[in-house]
């Protein structure tokens, strides 16, 4: 049976794992689902048809479910297992057949948003006031600094670092490193890569590939693009940075080309 504090509301309907522990003051809508040893601090809010997995921390005066105007009934929000959600965090749901998404083992800071309709992967660590806009996606083991802003319906690529007050306002390629307002990319995130077990030589040939792509400058060469898609024995993280331009060049119409990815 689950843990209930008697000082919280779980309405009926709301489906609770047997070790799920609620503490004091939170609030849990009828289509909620809260999975196995899942804790729930105090002055929780859970709403809408929000499903958590297994194994998560939800720290107090959290938000969980939203939405904007407040109709919680068409909201729809999934998130995954080993997820630690800190204090005054508010992840909005997502209407109709794009609900909001969270992998696993992400760590969202204090006052941190997740717009609606948005996707996060895994392994992911937000830093304090992160916001992230409706739509916007966001790839596995990204790091984020403080005040980091994704815009809508923006991507940013696995493995990429965020430095703090950066404006996301166009797609971010993978395992980079980001500054500035609008940002620039400013090199590979060899230390992320390293924690994330990627080899010695996989690392120096992205930083070769980055340093000749970008100019040392975060402006993209379209020469050095070209000529390393010819390349047919380019390393394998080299072609998922490849893929990515792809995606980039097919979303030209609504997008500014000349430096996407810079």
């Amino acid at each position: 049976m689950a843990d209930i504090s008697p000082y919280s509301i779980v309405e009926k309907g709301a489906k609770l794992a047997q070790n799920v522990r609620v503490g004091p003051f939170c609030y849990i809508g009828p289509r909620v689902t809260i999975g196995a040893g899942t804790v729930i601090e105090s002055n929780v809010t859970i709403v809408g048809a929000t499903e958590l997995g297994e194994q998560n921390r939800v720290f107090p005066m959290a938000v969980l479910g939203a939405t904007r105007d407040g109709d919680e009934e068409k909201g729809r929000c999934i998130i995954g297992d080993a997820n630690s959600i800190r204090e005054h965090v508010a992840v909005y749901a997502g209407a109709g057949k794009k609900p909001t998404k969270i992998g696993r083992n992400n760590l969202v800071m204090i006052a941190s948003q997740v717009g609606a309709g948005s996707t996060i992967g895994d392994h992911g660590i937000f830093a304090n006031c992160t916001h992230i806009d409706p739509g916007a996606v966001i790839e596995d083991y990204v790091r984020t600094s403080a005040f980091t802003y994704v815009g809508e319906n923006v991507t940013v690529g696995a493995y990429t670092f965020v430095a703090g007050f950066v404006q996301v306002d166009h797609d971010a390629p993978p395992y980079a490193m980001l500054q500035g307002s609008p940002y620039r990319v400013r090199g590979v995130n060899s230390h992320n890569l390293k924690a994330c077990g990627f080899g010695e030589a996989d690392i120096r040939e992205l930083k070769r590939v980055f340093r000749d792509l970008f100019n040392g400058e975060g402006n993209l060469d379209e020469e050095v693009l070209n000529r390393l898609r010819k390349d047919r024995k380019s390393n394998s993280h080299v072609k998922t940075l490849l893929k990515y331009f792809g995606a980039v060049e097919k979303d030209a119409p609504a997008r500014e080309t000349d430096d996407a990815g810079a």
